[in-house]
């Protein structure tokens, strides 16, 4: 495989991995959402790349963010503070099962659906969840805002001290 079309949104299926178009970027707009939980001068990984925007966006927001075109799921991260994503839907107990092995305060942005998932359930307890006021709309590889997506979604969280395990944003 060309490893300049490799990208670290793939399914896995035996050996073989599949990459799938699970590419939507995320927007300035979503990443507000959660800069009230965060705190300045901490490093963001995002191991999940699609076009690199995530980068300028956080940027924009004074956050420093690593996001490189890897396969998330076979290298070393860099040193981080907090993993934030817009993960590839298709990976959704994977990602979540990738972020709780590095043991450090993560929000992924998931269906809301994944809630009720039985895959989910070993770790509810400690999970805490954000609800958007609202869909989000993404950004998809031509880097134009796409509408609003059709099905609602919710920030998953691990050790983000936040006041209540759900929040709904207003």
């Amino acid at each position: 495989m060309d490893k300049a079309n490799v990208h670290s949104r793939l399914n896995r299926k035996g050996n073989t991995q599949i990459f799938k178009d699970d590419d939507y970027e995320t927007t300035k707009e979503i990443l507000t959402d959660l800069v009230p939980y965060l705190e300045k001068n901490k490093k963001i990984y995002d191991p999940f790349y699609c076009d690199g925007k995530v980068k300028e966006e956080w940027k924009e927001l004074d956050y420093e963010c690593y996001n490189e075109k890897e396969d998330a799921f076979n290298v070393e991260p860099p040193d981080f503070d907090y993993l934030i994503s817009n993960i590839p839907f298709s990976l959704k107990k994977e990602c979540v099962e990738l972020a709780m092995k590095y043991d450090k305060p993560f929000m992924l942005l998931m269906p809301i659906d994944s809630m009720g998932s039985v895959w989910i359930g070993k770790y509810f307890d400690k999970l805490q969840f954000i609800i958007p006021k609202k869909r989000y709309n993404f950004y998809k590889k031509s880097n134009e805002k796409k509408s609003s997506a059709w099905f609602d979604t919710m920030w998953v969280c691990y050790k983000m001290n936040l006041p209540n395990k759900l929040i709904k944003l207003k």
